[in-house]
């Protein structure tokens, strides 16, 4: 499992001209359209699971690493 902020996760997955809004991001968090976790008060991407999209080899194979 690899937990990231979501502004990383956004810099890494989008182009700088196609970020979405921080509000959209926060929704999708919360309604579990992204795998993330809320760990106190804040949110983190679990970067693993969003990159497998429930192909469990895929999942494995991120996690051995």
């Amino acid at each position: 499992m690899r937990l990231m902020t979501p502004s990383a996760w956004v810099r890494k997955h989008f182009a700088e001209d196609s970020f979405p809004a921080e509000t959209t991001a926060r929704n999708w968090l919360r309604n579990g359209a992204i795998p993330a976790r809320k760990i106190g008060g804040s949110w983190f991407v679990d970067e693993h699971a969003w990159l497998a999209d429930g192909d469990e080899l895929v999942l494995r194979v991120l996690n051995d690493n």
